[in-house]
């Protein structure tokens, strides 16, 4: 990538970060003017490297998160709420979020980019492992799944559980002897 589109995208996500922590502005009302006139960049630069601000948002994101790669795959797959707090206390990602707590349109751009980036995470992890006769893709899909579940409930309820106990409910949740296998065993029993 050439230096000067490196630079233009760089200011426009720095405006587009700075906006939504900075200025506190809420996502969903920021437009690709607002974005332009802080980053003092004309708005056709900006169509020219990003087709709207959603994927302006996204690769800010891939930027913010590239430290995280750097957390070994078993550890982040195995203890994704202990290891995403250790990365996230203090950081960027934490300033964006705090941010722009309220602000639904964020989060399910957030989520969606999130489970994106953990399902090819898990993917990768599963297809190492060759533990079970269920399909790697749709065993990735589950245990995002269960992190994503968990992890919005535990932003709606943040001081009921510590991470450990997360960790724990994660790893009850997605064990092959979690409480489902009871329920289906009794199920079949009784008819």
């Amino acid at each position: 990538m050439d230096l000067r589109k490196r630079r233009s995208m760089q200011l426009l996500w720095k405006a587009l970060f700075d906006l939504m922590t900075e200025e506190k502005t809420r996502f969903s009302k920021i437009t690709v003017d607002q974005i332009c006139e802080k980053a003092i960049i004309h708005r056709s630069t900006f169509y020219k490297h990003f087709d709207d601000k959603f994927r302006l948002l996204e690769y800010g994101l891939n930027q913010l998160m590239e430290p995280y790669w750097n957390i070994p795959l078993e550890k982040r797959i195995l203890k994704p709420f202990y290891w995403s707090n250790e990365f996230f206390e203090g950081s960027e990602s934490h300033k964006l979020v705090r941010a722009q707590q309220g602000d639904e349109l964020f989060f399910d751009c957030m989520t969606a980019y999130s489970m994106r980036i953990l399902k090819k995470d898990s993917l990768k992890f599963f297809q190492n492992t060759k533990t079970t006769d269920i399909p790697h893709d749709l065993l990735a899909e589950f245990h995002v799944s269960a992190m994503v579940a968990l992890s919005e409930w535990w932003r709606k309820n943040p001081d009921r559980v510590s991470l450990a106990q997360m960790d724990q409910y994660f790893q009850r949740l997605v064990n092959e002897n979690a409480c489902y296998n009871n329920f289906f065993q009794s199920a079949n029993c009784s008819g």
